[in-house]
């Protein structure tokens, strides 16, 4: 059964998140769809979240697969987009 998974990835760029993806098997198939083994990507950017005067964009990504394999990707992504003294 495919899955469909939406995650925000705040502090991390849509140019930033792409390659991400890349360096997990991706590869751009279109300017906002990145293409892996049993998984796909829809990249955009999310909307800025706004804390007192400070504002954080990032990605949204909207992944399909089968949840196997999306967990899988999620667990290596994890690792990617941890940021430290967020």
């Amino acid at each position: 059964m495919t899955a469909r998974v939406e995650h925000d990835y705040y502090g991390v760029p849509v140019w930033l998140m792409k390659e991400y993806l890349a360096q997990l098997g991706g590869r751009e198939t279109d300017e906002a769809v990145v293409e892996g083994e049993g998984w796909r990507a829809v990249v955009r950017q999310a909307p800025r979240r706004h804390i007192g005067s400070l504002s954080v964009g990032g990605a949204t990504v909207a992944f399909t697969g089968e949840q196997t394999t999306l967990d899988a990707l999620f667990e290596k992504l994890h690792w990617k987009t941890l940021r430290g003294g967020g």
